[in-house]
């Protein structure tokens, strides 16, 4: 809660209820523009490598994966629909970073696979990531830095994720938006 009662259990006055209700909206607005204001951040560096944050998403996804992906559980992991993740695996494909392999127990399924071209891709674009990371928390002590994890780690365990929003700014995922779109990649 954002405010206290006072000791003597009296009710709070109507500028702390309105104080409190300022600050929730304070913090909603101030969240959402620094998740808008950190992805800019992230992409700004990344298209020096031509690369979109979403490109670098479905790489990081495939490349952490124990074994390799279908397409239809990279778009659930990244809450995508699967028909943009048809489009944007076809664009990684083009660009020689991934490869579609089929399923040895089902040839129906595409599997995805890191090509070596897409490892050093990673690789260099985690190098970026971490560098703005960095930047951006240089100024922030230690103790704050912790609290505020917490605390925002706290919140996510509050929220149930919903399917049919992408973590790529929070907008219905639509085969429209720009999440399939090819930057920079050989044709």
């Amino acid at each position: 809660m954002f405010f206290e009662l006072p000791r003597e259990n009296e009710l709070p006055k109507i500028d702390e209820l309105h104080d409190a209700l300022d600050l929730d909206q304070r913090f909603e607005i101030a969240l959402r523009n620094t998740a808008k204001r950190w992805r800019q951040a992230v992409d700004r560096r990344l298209n020096r490598l031509d690369v979109s944050q979403a490109s670098f998403m479905t790489i990081a996804a495939a490349t952490q994966a124990r074994l390799p992906l279908s397409q239809s559980e990279l778009a659930d992991k990244l809450a995508i629909s699967r028909a943009s993740m048809v489009r944007a695996v076809d664009c990684l494909v083009e660009g020689g970073l991934v490869k579609r392999e089929s399923a040895p127990s089902d040839r129906r399924v595409n599997r995805i696979v890191i090509t070596d071209a897409g490892k050093h891709l990673y690789t260099a674009i985690k190098e970026e990531v971490a560098a703005v990371r960095r930047q951006l928390l240089a100024n922030i002590e230690l103790e704050k830095l912790v609290h505020l994890t917490e605390l925002l780690e706290q919140l996510q365990g509050e929220i149930q994720p919903s399917p049919e929003y992408s973590m790529f700014g929070d907008i219905p995922s639509d085969p429209r938006s720009n999440f399939g779109t090819c930057r920079g990649y050989p044709k």
